[in-house]
């Protein structure tokens, strides 16, 4: 139930508003928490700023009244309880009024307002020409979201440092645009390979490697079991944390990873300059040993075909060709000529890897149902414990493959006028229990070269 008192939870499915007012462009405030039906608020960490919508009913003509074009703000303060710090405090710009149609008796209206963060406006409308000279890429990334859009301090909460001093020209860019290519280069100081990602939450912009925040300390532990049919006798506490229902979205698609490159592939890198060519190969077992992971052990087994080879040697899977400057300033003739070629990009390193890693954390995806937690966000690491059907499973409330630690990456709080739900997609790179070991009887043999 929405109400706009209280200081506790009463039902796992209870949430507090507190505002909910549309601001005009001629200066007007006016306040929507009785016209709502539905917020539905949206976190996405590939998607760079949060964004939602808000339908309403309207029997006044506000449209009409308030001068309304989807040139407004939208101010919001809502969570689970009133004036919790988790609580959902911004202010959006809203870009569209959508979906306006009567009702069946025609005394009233519905729409949609759409709305989203102002700095996806702003990068919409401006552009980015400009030279950085020695600059590394997370200095380059706060200065456009500082400078170019603007972000105050408070809103920039996890900024990760990169390493590598580069000479980046930005080509007229949108900002967002830039800082999509510029991650590609971003290599985290203390991980390796190139997997750093922009994303905002309630809480500000962040920059991060996905490996650092594999190393977060875990946000809460999620139970899906056939218990949850009758869950009466639950506290609202153990509620909170019960999984009404899921989806598993995506899992053991070994053809898909192949052509992803995700266990496997090879960079052909060419230098014109000095007529010279590198092949690097990206090998998972190589590299497990060194990243960080969420789960201890690999996300399949490494099962042969019938040319003996298996899935992290398969390169050729997932092939790609680009430009390199990798052995330029050891050319004697550059090398006494300093400042006459561009620095080393890296490109062995961040191009065979960040290929890999964007498709390794996704390997493994589903989406939950929980009762509504804004304090939840997109990059928060929690554990998914599903019960197992397998009846040699010593554990039953925990499938030994399935449950684990996953990332959050992308959230949707949807508010209806008497409940909150939240809705999780989930993604893991590994898996908490080992596969076992390829079995190499004849049958086996026999069913590979057949």
């Amino acid at each position: 139930m929405a109400t706009d008192q209280g200081k506790s939870i009463h039902n796992a499915l209870d949430y507090s508003i507190q505002g909910l007012d549309i601001l005009t462009s001629a200066g007007q405030k006016f306040d929507f928490k009785q016209l709502m039906t539905s917020l539905t608020y949206f976190e996405d960490m590939y998607g760079f700023v949060s964004s939602g919508t808000l339908s309403v009913t309207d029997a006044q003509g506000f449209v009409e009244a308030l001068q309304l074009t989807g040139n407004e703000y939208l101010e919001v303060n809502i969570g689970k309880i009133k004036d919790a710090p988790d609580n959902i405090v911004e202010t959006f710009r809203i870009y569209k009024i959508n979906k306006r149609k009567p009702t069946g008796s025609q005394k009233s209206e519905t729409y949609e307002f759409n709305f989203c963060s102002e700095e996806l406006f702003l990068s919409e409308q401006n552009k980015i020409s400009q030279s950085y000279p020695s600059t590394s890429v997370s200095d380059i990334i706060k200065d456009i979201l500082t400078n170019k859009l603007k972000v105050s301090d408070n809103k920039l909460n996890i900024l990760e440092s990169t390493t590598g001093i580069y000479d980046f020209v930005i080509p007229n860019m949108k900002p967002f645009e830039a800082i999509s290519w510029l991650s590609t280069y971003a290599r985290p100081q203390k991980y390796p390979g190139s997997d750093m990602l922009l994303y905002q939450t309630k809480e500000g912009f962040n920059f991060r490697s996905i490996q650092s925040i594999f190393n977060d300390e875990v946000f809460g532990t999620y139970k899906y079991s056939a218990k949850n049919v009758d869950n009466s006798e639950q506290q609202t506490e153990d509620k909170q944390t019960t999984v009404q229902k899921f989806e598993i979205v995506k899992s053991y698609d070994s053809l898909n990873e192949v052509n992803l490159g995700t266990l496997a592939n090879r960079l052909i890198s060419v230098d014109p300059l000095i007529r010279s060519y590198y092949v690097t190969d990206f090998d998972y077992t190589k590299y497990q040993p060194q990243a960080s992971t969420l789960n201890s052990n690999a996300p399949t087994n490494y099962a042969v075909n019938r040319l003996g080879e298996a899935q992290y040697q398969a390169f050729d899977g997932a092939l790609k060709v680009a430009t390199s400057n990798k052995d330029e300033m050891n050319v004697p003739y550059i090398k006494a000529r300093p400042g006459s070629v561009a620095k080393d990009i890296f490109i062995e390193t961040y191009v065979p890897l960040r290929t890999a890693q964007i498709s390794l954390v996704n390997y493994t995806k589903i989406k939950l149902t929980i009762p509504g937690d804004p304090a939840i966000t997109v990059g928060k690491v929690i554990e998914f414990k599903m019960s197992s059907l397998d009846p040699a499973n010593p554990n039953p409330e925990e499938d030994k493959f399935l449950s684990g630690k996953y990332l959050v990456t992308a959230v949707r709080h949807i508010f209806t006028t008497d409940q909150l739900v939240t809705m999780l997609e989930i993604v893991k790179d590994s898996s908490p229990n080992k596969y076992q070991a390829i079995n190499t009887s004849s049958d086996w043999q026999e069913a590979i070269t057949s």
